[in-house]
């Protein structure tokens, strides 16, 4: 059973203003002045409510009201609190610090796979697998106020909490471009298509009514032809594409890509072999590695007078670990037969 809902933010249809105070339910990023401090993501506000560190406790009441990047001070019992510096999350600081159910897709796929899609403002984008929103956001925000993002999800109660995390990033300004479907995808895409273009209800019922037992070929064939071309993009998630494509295919424009996101070399496998009886043509397999560095001016402990400077340049790989987390796999459609 489908089920879809559109949640309504509390900023719709325009550009967040990022010189607004701090404001009762906002979600804030709180950094210690101090050197090497660290940073946390709280939230959301709310006037009876702490945020306790080891600097002492940090009342919300003292961030509301507050512009970002305003300095406040937490209190200890012992008087010696210290300085805190809050401001809005960006998308990037967002996705990996707000509360999950499941591991998001990071900043750095995020960026890879809006690339691949080749995503624009206005764009209509399909997202199976909507895990934690952190994708669903990224598309949102490249898709733009005149774009949709329909994101199919499994689990009901995962879909409520990636709701519940769209709503709390900067006060629901992604909530209009994003519609939560809750269902496997290859039973709902034509209920998610039909919530597109009310017009295809006579032709995708009719379709759904005429079954034959010749197999994955024959239903691809008969939905590439039936399907109405709706989608810009298609982003899965899910740990066997190949099952779900042969039903949602039909419904990308033709030229335009698939996605998909794979964390095993053995499913990209399973993947192209599939591929070879759809017309798909797998274009691109990347992993993205992204290293941050460290660059800044450090003190010298023991200066060479002759040096003329007690100041150096220290350049190194920041301690942020690097692992693998998936292999993109671009698939370009290229007809309807």
């Amino acid at each position: 059973m489908l089920l879809a809902r559109k949640i309504i933010g509390r900023v719709s249809g325009h550009a967040y203003a990022t010189q607004a105070t701090f404001a009762d339910g906002d979600m804030v990023i709180v950094r210690e002045c101090a050197r090497g401090g660290k940073s946390a993501l709280i939230g959301p506000l709310s006037p009876s409510e702490s945020y306790h560190t080891r600097k002492g406790v940090l009342p919300h009441s003292a961030i509301i009201g507050q512009l970002p990047r305003a300095r406040i001070e937490s209190t200890k019992k012992d008087g010696a609190g210290g300085q805190f510096m809050a401001q809005f999350p960006t998308l990037d600081e967002y996705v990996p610090l707000c509360s999950r159910r499941c591991t998001p897709i990071y900043p750095k796929d995020a960026s890879a796979i809006l690339t691949m899609l080749d995503t624009s403002p206005g764009d209509c984008i399909l997202e199976a697998g909507t895990g934690n929103a952190g994708l669903s956001m990224y598309l949102a925000r490249a898709v733009g106020p005149t774009g949709k993002v329909h994101t199919v999800e499994r689990s009901s109660n995962t879909s409520k909490h990636a709701q519940l995390v769209v709503e709390q990033f900067r006060r629901g300004v992604l909530v209009p471009s994003i519609e939560f479907h809750v269902g496997v995808l290859g039973e709902v895409i034509n209920q998610v298509a039909v919530s597109i273009d009310k017009s295809l209800a006579n032709v995708l019922n009719a379709n759904d009514s005429t079954t034959t037992s010749e197999g994955p070929e024959q239903t691809w064939k008969e939905q590439g032809n039936v399907a109405a071309p709706l989608f810009d993009g298609i982003v899965l998630d899910m740990p066997t594409p190949w099952t779900q494509l042969p039903q949602v295919f039909g419904f990308l424009k033709t030229d335009r890509f698939v996605v998909c996101y794979l964390p095993s070399i053995s499913q990209v496998m399973d993947l192209v072999r599939a591929c070879r009886q759809w017309p798909l043509i797998v274009e691109d397999i990347v992993e993205v590695d992204w290293r941050s560095w460290d660059v800044k001016v450090a003190l010298v402990r023991n200066p060479d007078p002759s040096a003329g400077s007690d100041e150096a340049m220290v350049c190194r790989p920041t301690h942020t670990p690097i692992g693998h987390t998936a292999f993109l796999v671009k698939l370009r459609k290229c007809g309807s037969q």
